[in-house]
């Protein structure tokens, strides 16, 4: 046997080794056909585990079903009687609107605390309004409002700086939250 028929050989047996590896992967990845199932099935000489977890849990950590704002609630229909505001019928989407920042500062925690109160204080005004403050390093920022168009978010803009609560607010592209 020559070198070069002596290379092609190893060469071959990596690849088919290779090959063989990726079927057996493939072969346990069909079996686990979700966590849960993995976690709960039973093993020869060890113990067992059985989760007992509401089914809206398990399809999550299953990655059938997406985390929403709505998480833990049903959708409210439209025509059912509650105390929930009109705005609030219907199922929530995530869709591209306007926020009015009214916070927007540095990384200390006195800042998470200035951005926190901000808000607090925002939709104390207006409990029709949602606050959402976060850290977009390295500012902590608030942002109020889950409006469609800009002119909605400017009359609430106008309400603020009368208030004397918007002084350095202004208008922002967001990711919003409606409900159909």
């Amino acid at each position: 046997m020559n070198l070069k028929t002596y290379g092609l050989n190893i060469m071959y047996r990596k690849f088919s080794f290779v090959i063989i590896c990726i079927f057996f992967m493939s072969i346990q990845a069909v079996a686990q056909t979700n966590f849960m199932e993995h976690l709960e099935s039973k093993v020869n000489g060890q113990g067992t585990v059985t989760v007992l977890q509401d089914q809206r849990l398990a399809n999550l950590v299953n990655g059938n079903e997406i985390l929403n704002g709505n998480a833990g609630q049903q959708p409210v229909q439209e025509g059912e009687e509650d105390d929930l505001p009109i705005v609030n019928k219907g199922t929530k989407v995530k869709v591209r609107g306007y926020r009015i920042q009214v916070y927007w500062g540095g990384s200390q925690r006195t800042d998470q605390s200035r951005a926190q109160h901000a808000g607090t204080m925002v939709t104390n005004a207006f409990p029709e309004l949602q606050a959402y403050t976060s850290f977009d390093s390295p500012h902590w920022r608030c942002r109020v409002g889950d409006f469609t168009t800009r002119q909605e978010a400017a009359e609430y803009l106008q309400k603020l700086c009368d208030m004397n609560m918007g002084n350095d607010a202004m208008i922002v592209r967001s990711e919003i939250f409606i409900y159909k």
